[in-house]
């Protein structure tokens, strides 16, 4: 713990020992190991996981973030396909009224010339 500086030597020893324990789990550390650790080596253990830096994140959490974007990533390309649709069934009823109210207009001038 004499490596660190003092800010962090202070942080630590300012922390409770079940936020000390749930910093180690964090880093990995085995649940068994940590519960039976007294505050001493909780404390020490603490400082050698800040001077080591923060921990690589394993394979399994680095495939998890890789899925959870890819999964947003469809969620959000099938809200784009979605107002797509939206947009493209919006155009279509319009273009339908656009030809019906030709029809009518092309059948009142036919009307108009027979009489």
């Amino acid at each position: 713990m004499d490596k660190l500086p003092a800010d962090q030597q202070a942080a630590i020893a300012k922390s409770s020992s079940d936020r000390l324990r749930q910093t180690l789990l964090s880093a990995g550390e085995e649940e068994a190991t940590v519960s039976t650790m007294d505050r001493g080596a909780l404390k020490e253990a603490a400082a050698k996981q800040r001077l080591q830096g923060p921990a690589e994140r394993s394979s399994l959490e680095r495939e998890l973030a890789l899925t959870r974007l890819e999964l947003e990533f469809e969620l959000e390309v099938k809200k784009m396909e979605s107002e797509r649709m939206k947009l493209e069934m919006e155009r279509q009823k319009e273009s339908e009224k656009l030809e019906h109210e030709r029809r009518e207009r092309e059948a009142e001038r036919q009307r108009a010339e027979r009489v």
